[in-house]
């Protein structure tokens, strides 16, 4: 059977639910990452569905690398939610290649548009 696979990286959105928590308290992981919109994903993954399968597809990845602390706290700024963002780094091998650049993308990548800028300017204007 024909298959497309499209891996992508974090979207602007990961660390909403864990500022959404009633803990004034939030623990996030130490990232180091390419965050893509989820809307650039989306219109990526209709633009496959309506082609030719093309097996794995090259990632998709934001225009910006960012950490996702740095994020968490940018956001939560934006909400208006009062949070202490805790950087957390996971343990091992996992830990160690998520703060090092384990989880950007190798070689060629699809980039996405949307901006994490972009994304902040649009919480503040809902």
């Amino acid at each position: 059977m024909p298959w497309t696979v499209l891996r992508a990286t974090q979207f602007f959105e990961f660390p909403e639910p864990l500022l959404n928590s009633a803990s004034p308290v939030v623990m996030v992981p130490r990232m180091l990452t390419r965050p893509v919109a989820a809307q650039d994903v989306a219109e990526t993954l209709v633009a496959y569905a309506l082609g030719d399968p093309a097996g794995m597809a090259p990632e998709i990845a934001g225009p910006d690398q960012l950490d996702m602390v740095d994020m968490a706290r940018r956001i939560a700024r934006v909400r208006g939610r009062r949070r202490l963002v805790v950087p957390v780094t996971l343990p091992g091998k996992v830990g160690k290649a998520m703060t090092t650049g384990g989880l950007l993308p190798r070689g060629e990548y699809l980039r996405g548009r949307r901006t994490f800028e972009a994304h902040l300017a649009s919480l503040r204007a809902a």
